[in-house]
């Protein structure tokens, strides 16, 4: 898969353009807040149908405009791709596939997929569990849409009983209904678990190798998935979860919420045997991420027989000439958009196939 062509207009301060990028090698330069990193996270948005710096529309509308507008168009092994994104201060975020309005967001999932590294992914790993969670909803989600949709089903039921939690401390009655949501919690949790597990057991082979050599041989990456409760198939699992659940109503009724479950797991992260997040230096928590989003392509393209786009934003500038030839030769194929501060950290102008767009106050200059 390759993008084939973005256009984009009144978002952020990037300036209307349309660019038709290498299928290769996409290199934007420029000094900071000039728009290079605008530029991939529209790229993000296509795919995911949100940024991956913000919650709120809005902040992706040029300031002091009403709406703003993107258009992408990639190569598929089954055809071309279109998606349309339109964004307004005052409607909701509209969705178009290849001309036809989405009624779901879900429905944008897997058309073009992206994995992109940037400043903000090194909170997953030195921050709290949510982030991590969040990387792999993430990367599932845009492989597949039904599990993009258990974990919206997950979500609802959870804020239905967590309101209900609350409606019984507060009444001081018990709800007949409240096993119905434990019913519910533990089925589409359990389908959560499940392919989280699947996931989680890829990354750790792929990172054990790409850590190897981003670190020199040096450091050993080991990851974990960490449930809340035990269970290999989706069975043991949903039943552990009722249980669960069951096991610990009272608590959740004191507290009026849902203390334990799938949105509450995480991912352990060894370097030798030390936990990255408490003991892992700046530099070998940066290392880590990047490993495990490199990790993340592989696991895209044999999952969806498609290489996913990569975007890697400000990642040469930490690398030493030795580890920069390793990742470029690593990527192969691989469409990438890279931005940097100064090409003579680089080594893109030696290649063959890459476009270098020079990015000044939000206006691109490409050959």
């Amino acid at each position: 898969m390759y993008l084939k062509s973005l256009t984009y207009r009144r978002y952020r301060n990037l300036k209307d353009c349309t660019i038709k990028p290498s299928q290769h090698i996409n290199v934007l330069v420029g000094h900071n807040a000039q728009g290079k990193t605008n530029v991939l996270e529209s790229i993000h948005v296509c795919c995911a149908g949100r940024s991956h710096r913000t919650t709120k529309d809005r902040e992706l509308i040029t300031f002091l405009k009403d709406d703003a507008y993107i258009d992408a168009r990639c190569m598929r092994r089954d055809g071309e791709h279109r998606i349309e994104i339109g964004l307004s201060t005052t409607n909701k975020k509209a969705v178009r596939i290849n001309g036809t309005p989405a009624k779901r967001l879900g429905e944008l999932m897997g058309h073009m997929n992206a994995v992109m590294f940037s400043p903000e992914d090194l909170s997953l790993v030195k921050d709290g569990p949510s982030w991590r969670r969040r990387f792999i909803d993430m990367a599932l989600s845009q492989m597949s849409q039904v599990y993009f949709y258990d974990l919206q089903r997950y979500l609802a039921a959870l804020q239905q009983r967590n309101t209900l939690l609350k409606d019984i401390a507060q009444k001081g009655k018990i709800s007949d209904t409240l096993p119905v949501w434990d019913q519910q919690l533990a089925g589409y949790g359990a389908k959560l678990i499940v392919k989280r597990k699947a996931f989680v057991a890829s990354l750790k082979d792929l990172c054990l190798d790409i850590h190897g050599r981003l670190s020199g041989g040096k450091e050993e990456l080991k990851l974990s998935y960490q449930p809340m409760v035990k269970g290999e198939s989706e069975a043991e699992i949903n039943e552990a979860l009722i249980t669960y659940f069951e096991r610990n109503r009272d608590y959740d009724i004191r507290r009026g919420i849902t203390q334990g479950g799938p949105h509450r797991d995480d991912v352990k992260l060894i370097l030798g045997d030390q936990d990255v997040r408490s003991f892992g230096s700046q530099g070998q928590q940066r290392t880590c991420a990047l490993s495990i989003k490199l990790a993340e392509v592989s696991i895209m393209r044999e999952m969806t027989n498609e290489s996913p786009l990569l975007l890697l934003d400000d990642v040469f500038s930490e690398l030493d000439g030795s580890r920069r030839k390793w990742l470029l030769e690593y990527i192969g194929e691989v469409q990438t958009f890279i931005t940097c501060v100064d090409m003579q950290q680089s080594v893109f102008k030696a290649m063959e196939d890459v476009r270098i767009y020079e990015v000044q106050d939000g206006v691109l200059e490409g050959q």
